[in-house]
């Protein structure tokens, strides 16, 4: 958390790197949270009870499916909003 331009996506970034030096190679996938409804991106339920996975469950869901030890890393970079937080 911090003010816009204090460097926090650049910090994550380079954290990334920095293991890709110790022979991890991070897979980073960013999500801007806002740029999707609150039901885009966690799910939701049809009316016929059908669970619809949302962009973080999907997301998720292949990040798990990566075979490896190598780290995978699920960032929400964007403004704090009570919806998504």
């Amino acid at each position: 958390m911090g003010p816009p331009g204090a460097g926090k996506t650049s910090t994550w970034k380079m954290l990334g790197k920095a293991q890709d030096k110790t022979q991890k190679k991070t897979m980073i996938v960013d999500i801007n949270p806002k740029t999707v409804s609150t039901r885009d991106l966690y799910g939701y339920n049809t009316p016929s009870k059908e669970w619809k996975d949302g962009l973080l469950s999907k997301t998720m869901r292949s990040l798990g499916e990566i075979a490896g030890n190598d780290p995978k890393w699920l960032l929400l970079d964007g403004d704090l909003d009570t919806n998504w937080i």
